[in-house]
């Protein structure tokens, strides 16, 4: 997890994979959780034969406050999850999750809003 930038209390799973050429484009706020096994990728490439056409690309990966993703996913380039939302399992996160959503699927799409939750209870 060298380079990524981790907020306060956030708890990651086993087996997650971090960007290893660009981990300082991640960013993942405080209380939020990473399930096992997940991908953060904030780069992409092309083999040798379609690097001219297709360059490498890179954009940072946000991953909010009080944030959920659960174990399997994948949270591709450019991505930014909202504060307070949950990503479910085996999801394919290619587009921006707006806060307090449910997000599922392959691509991962907002199916609820979240009602009641940002508030930290002790």
């Amino acid at each position: 997890m060298r380079g990524v930038n981790l907020g306060e209390n956030v708890y990651v799973g086993y087996d997650v994979i971090f960007d290893r050429i660009h981990p300082e484009l991640i960013t993942v706020g405080d209380y939020s959780e990473i399930g096992d096994r997940c991908i953060l990728s904030a780069h992409t490439r092309g083999s040798l034969t379609t690097r001219q056409a297709y360059p490498r690309t890179m954009a940072p990966i946000k991953i909010g406050s009080g944030v959920s993703v659960n174990p399997g996913c994948i949270i591709t380039q450019g991505v930014e999850i909202g504060d307070n939302s949950i990503i479910g399992i085996g999801s394919v996160v290619s587009r921006d999750i707006s806060p307090n959503s449910l997000a599922l699927g392959y691509p991962a799409r907002v199916v609820k809003k979240l009602e009641g939750v940002g508030e930290l209870k002790t």
